[in-house]
Protein backbone atom coordinates (compact mmCIF):
# COMPACT_ATOMS: atom_id res chain seq x y z
CA UNK A 1 0.00 0.00 0.00
CA UNK A 2 2.92 2.44 1.00
CA UNK A 3 4.44 1.97 -2.91
CA UNK A 4 1.09 3.02 -3.93
CA UNK A 5 0.50 5.93 -1.98
CA UNK A 6 4.45 7.01 -3.21
CA UNK A 7 2.73 6.97 -7.09
CA UNK A 8 -0.53 8.68 -6.17
CA UNK A 9 -2.72 5.49 -6.96
CA UNK A 10 -5.77 5.53 -4.56
CA UNK A 11 -8.18 2.95 -3.78
CA UNK A 12 -11.84 3.45 -4.69
CA UNK A 13 -13.87 -0.19 -3.16
CA UNK A 14 -17.56 -1.02 -3.66
CA UNK A 15 -19.50 -2.40 -0.95
CA UNK A 16 -18.73 -5.92 0.19
CA UNK A 17 -21.63 -7.91 -1.36
CA UNK A 18 -22.60 -5.56 -3.86
CA UNK A 19 -20.84 -6.68 -7.47
CA UNK A 20 -23.27 -4.89 -9.45
CA UNK A 21 -21.28 -1.36 -8.16
CA UNK A 22 -18.81 -2.63 -10.78
CA UNK A 23 -20.66 -1.91 -13.64
CA UNK A 24 -19.30 -3.28 -16.76
CA UNK A 25 -16.04 -4.78 -15.28
CA UNK A 26 -17.81 -7.10 -12.67
CA UNK A 27 -20.25 -8.07 -15.74
CA UNK A 28 -17.05 -9.13 -17.48
CA UNK A 29 -16.06 -11.60 -14.73
CA UNK A 30 -19.46 -12.69 -14.25
CA UNK A 31 -19.22 -13.42 -18.39
CA UNK A 32 -15.92 -15.12 -17.84
CA UNK A 33 -16.97 -17.57 -14.74
CA UNK A 34 -20.07 -18.60 -16.49
CA UNK A 35 -17.97 -19.84 -19.69
CA UNK A 36 -15.18 -20.88 -17.31
CA UNK A 37 -17.94 -22.93 -15.44
CA UNK A 38 -19.21 -24.28 -18.37
CA UNK A 39 -15.84 -25.67 -20.26
CA UNK A 40 -14.01 -26.60 -17.16
CA UNK A 41 -17.12 -28.45 -15.02
CA UNK A 42 -16.01 -31.35 -13.34
CA UNK A 43 -12.28 -31.03 -14.38
CA UNK A 44 -9.60 -31.07 -11.90
CA UNK A 45 -6.87 -28.70 -13.05
CA UNK A 46 -3.32 -28.01 -10.52
CA UNK A 47 -2.13 -24.36 -9.96
CA UNK A 48 -0.15 -24.30 -12.79
CA UNK A 49 -2.34 -25.57 -15.11
CA UNK A 50 -5.41 -23.24 -14.20
CA UNK A 51 -3.00 -20.20 -14.94
CA UNK A 52 -2.37 -21.09 -18.28
CA UNK A 53 -5.94 -21.28 -18.95
CA UNK A 54 -6.86 -17.91 -17.06
CA UNK A 55 -3.92 -16.49 -18.67
CA UNK A 56 -5.36 -17.22 -22.54
CA UNK A 57 -9.01 -16.36 -21.21
CA UNK A 58 -7.94 -13.14 -19.59
CA UNK A 59 -5.87 -12.39 -23.23
CA UNK A 60 -9.32 -13.42 -25.26
CA UNK A 61 -11.53 -11.07 -23.47
CA UNK A 62 -8.92 -7.98 -23.39
CA UNK A 63 -8.04 -8.57 -27.32
CA UNK A 64 -11.69 -7.06 -28.03
CA UNK A 65 -11.80 -4.35 -30.36
CA UNK A 66 -13.52 -1.04 -28.42
CA UNK A 67 -13.04 1.79 -30.58
CA UNK A 68 -11.26 3.01 -34.12
CA UNK A 69 -7.89 4.63 -33.16
CA UNK A 70 -8.99 7.38 -35.16
CA UNK A 71 -11.51 8.39 -38.30
CA UNK A 72 -9.16 7.82 -40.69
CA UNK A 73 -10.71 5.62 -43.18
CA UNK A 74 -7.39 3.90 -44.18
CA UNK A 75 -6.68 2.84 -40.57
CA UNK A 76 -7.40 -0.43 -39.66
CA UNK A 77 -6.37 0.41 -35.82
CA UNK A 78 -8.57 -0.02 -33.08
CA UNK A 79 -8.20 0.68 -28.95
CA UNK A 80 -8.40 -2.50 -27.28
CA UNK A 81 -8.51 -3.21 -23.22
CA UNK A 82 -4.94 -4.55 -23.68
CA UNK A 83 -3.83 -1.13 -24.98
CA UNK A 84 -4.67 0.00 -21.24
CA UNK A 85 -2.58 -2.99 -19.67
CA UNK A 86 0.72 -2.95 -21.89
CA UNK A 87 0.24 -0.39 -24.86
CA UNK A 88 -0.32 -2.29 -27.31
CA UNK A 89 -2.87 -4.80 -28.97
CA UNK A 90 -2.69 -8.82 -28.37
CA UNK A 91 -1.01 -11.58 -30.41
CA UNK A 92 -1.06 -15.10 -30.15
CA UNK A 93 0.91 -17.88 -31.37
CA UNK A 94 -0.86 -20.21 -34.33
CA UNK A 95 -2.13 -22.72 -32.68
CA UNK A 96 -3.90 -26.13 -33.94
CA UNK A 97 -7.55 -26.27 -33.78
CA UNK A 98 -8.11 -28.74 -31.08
CA UNK A 99 -11.80 -27.91 -29.76
CA UNK A 100 -13.72 -30.59 -31.73
CA UNK A 101 -11.36 -33.24 -31.15
CA UNK A 102 -12.17 -35.83 -28.12
CA UNK A 103 -10.21 -34.92 -24.93
CA UNK A 104 -8.89 -38.55 -24.58
CA UNK A 105 -7.12 -37.82 -27.81
CA UNK A 106 -5.03 -35.21 -26.45
CA UNK A 107 -2.32 -34.50 -25.14
CA UNK A 108 -1.79 -32.46 -21.53
CA UNK A 109 -0.45 -29.11 -22.97
CA UNK A 110 -3.27 -29.59 -25.96
CA UNK A 111 -6.36 -30.24 -22.90
CA UNK A 112 -5.31 -26.75 -21.88
CA UNK A 113 -5.50 -25.47 -25.40
CA UNK A 114 -8.92 -26.70 -25.77
CA UNK A 115 -10.46 -25.22 -22.63
CA UNK A 116 -9.18 -22.04 -23.97
CA UNK A 117 -10.11 -22.44 -27.94
CA UNK A 118 -14.25 -23.66 -26.45
CA UNK A 119 -13.93 -20.54 -24.29
CA UNK A 120 -13.17 -18.39 -27.41
CA UNK A 121 -16.07 -19.95 -29.17
CA UNK A 122 -18.60 -19.80 -27.02
CA UNK A 123 -17.69 -16.25 -25.27
CA UNK A 124 -17.47 -14.56 -28.74
CA UNK A 125 -20.70 -15.98 -30.03
CA UNK A 126 -22.40 -14.18 -26.97
CA UNK A 127 -20.39 -11.32 -27.71
CA UNK A 128 -21.23 -10.69 -31.40
CA UNK A 129 -25.09 -11.54 -31.11
CA UNK A 130 -24.98 -8.41 -28.87
CA UNK A 131 -23.11 -6.14 -31.63
CA UNK A 132 -25.06 -7.99 -33.89
CA UNK A 133 -28.46 -6.01 -33.23
CA UNK A 134 -27.57 -2.76 -34.94
CA UNK A 135 -27.30 -4.52 -38.35
CA UNK A 136 -30.62 -6.03 -38.28
CA UNK A 137 -31.43 -6.52 -42.03
CA UNK A 138 -35.15 -5.12 -41.59
CA UNK A 139 -34.11 -1.73 -39.98
CA UNK A 140 -33.34 1.46 -41.12
CA UNK A 141 -29.84 2.02 -39.81
CA UNK A 142 -27.94 5.69 -40.20
CA UNK A 143 -24.61 4.23 -38.71
CA UNK A 144 -23.81 1.93 -41.57
CA UNK A 145 -22.32 4.67 -43.62
CA UNK A 146 -18.67 4.41 -45.80
CA UNK A 147 -15.81 4.65 -43.78
CA UNK A 148 -17.48 3.32 -40.70
CA UNK A 149 -15.08 0.54 -38.96
CA UNK A 150 -16.92 -2.67 -38.14
CA UNK A 151 -15.55 -6.38 -37.16
CA UNK A 152 -16.50 -9.29 -39.72
CA UNK A 153 -18.01 -11.99 -39.04
CA UNK A 154 -15.93 -15.28 -39.04
CA UNK A 155 -16.54 -17.86 -37.20
CA UNK A 156 -13.33 -19.82 -38.51
CA UNK A 157 -11.27 -16.96 -36.94
CA UNK A 158 -8.76 -18.61 -34.06
CA UNK A 159 -8.72 -16.70 -30.73
CA UNK A 160 -7.39 -13.48 -30.33
CA UNK A 161 -8.13 -12.67 -34.10
CA UNK A 162 -10.34 -9.80 -35.21
CA UNK A 163 -10.97 -9.28 -38.51
CA UNK A 164 -11.68 -5.91 -39.61
CA UNK A 165 -12.46 -3.73 -42.10
CA UNK A 166 -13.75 -0.56 -43.51
CA UNK A 167 -17.09 0.53 -44.94
CA UNK A 168 -16.13 1.29 -48.92
CA UNK A 169 -19.95 1.95 -50.07
CA UNK A 170 -23.39 1.12 -49.03
CA UNK A 171 -26.11 -0.88 -51.50
CA UNK A 172 -29.63 0.36 -50.18
CA UNK A 173 -32.19 -1.26 -51.80
CA UNK A 174 -35.55 0.07 -53.68
CA UNK A 175 -36.93 0.60 -49.61
CA UNK A 176 -33.68 2.67 -48.77
CA UNK A 177 -32.72 -0.01 -46.30
CA UNK A 178 -29.17 -1.11 -46.61
CA UNK A 179 -28.43 -4.89 -46.24
CA UNK A 180 -25.26 -5.13 -48.64
CA UNK A 181 -21.79 -2.97 -48.42
CA UNK A 182 -18.29 -3.33 -50.12
CA UNK A 183 -15.63 -3.46 -47.48
CA UNK A 184 -12.17 -2.21 -47.66
CA UNK A 185 -10.16 -5.02 -45.72
CA UNK A 186 -6.35 -5.76 -45.48
CA UNK A 187 -6.61 -8.12 -48.24
CA UNK A 188 -8.76 -6.00 -50.43
CA UNK A 189 -12.12 -4.88 -50.88
CA UNK A 190 -15.11 -7.72 -50.60
CA UNK A 191 -19.46 -7.82 -50.59
CA UNK A 192 -21.27 -8.88 -47.15
CA UNK A 193 -24.43 -8.58 -46.18
CA UNK A 194 -24.86 -6.06 -42.96
CA UNK A 195 -25.63 -9.39 -41.02
CA UNK A 196 -22.28 -9.94 -40.78
CA UNK A 197 -20.52 -6.75 -39.75
CA UNK A 198 -20.42 -5.56 -36.40
CA UNK A 199 -20.87 -1.61 -36.49
CA UNK A 200 -17.60 -0.18 -33.80
CA UNK A 201 -18.67 2.87 -31.97
CA UNK A 202 -17.79 6.00 -34.14
CA UNK A 203 -16.75 9.27 -32.23
CA UNK A 204 -17.19 11.53 -35.79
CA UNK A 205 -20.60 10.48 -37.89
CA UNK A 206 -21.62 12.49 -40.30
CA UNK A 207 -24.95 11.38 -40.95
CA UNK A 208 -25.85 10.91 -37.64
CA UNK A 209 -26.01 13.99 -34.84
CA UNK A 210 -26.32 11.21 -31.61
CA UNK A 211 -22.64 11.09 -29.67
CA UNK A 212 -21.29 7.99 -30.37
CA UNK A 213 -19.39 7.48 -27.31
CA UNK A 214 -22.73 7.76 -25.25
CA UNK A 215 -24.28 5.02 -27.94
CA UNK A 216 -21.68 2.96 -26.89
CA UNK A 217 -22.30 3.08 -23.13
CA UNK A 218 -25.51 1.86 -24.29
CA UNK A 219 -24.78 -0.50 -25.47
CA UNK A 220 -22.38 -2.00 -23.21
CA UNK A 221 -24.99 -1.46 -20.46
CA UNK A 222 -27.81 -3.76 -22.18
CA UNK A 223 -24.89 -5.99 -23.34
CA UNK A 224 -25.08 -5.75 -19.13
CA UNK A 225 -28.63 -6.39 -18.42
CA UNK A 226 -28.34 -9.34 -21.18
CA UNK A 227 -26.03 -11.24 -19.22
CA UNK A 228 -27.25 -10.38 -15.37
Amino acid sequence: MSACSDEGITWHLVPPKAPHFGGLWEAAVKVAKKHIFRQLGSSRLSFEDMCIVLTQIEAIMNSRPLLPMTEDPNDMAVLTPAHFLIGSTLHALPDPDVHSIPTSRLHHYQQLQQFGQRFWIHWRQDYVQELLKDTRGWALNDGIVPGRMVILVDEMQPAIRWPLARIEAIKPGKDNITRVVSLRTARGIIVRPISKICLLPSSVAASNPVNELEQFNEEQEAYQSLIC
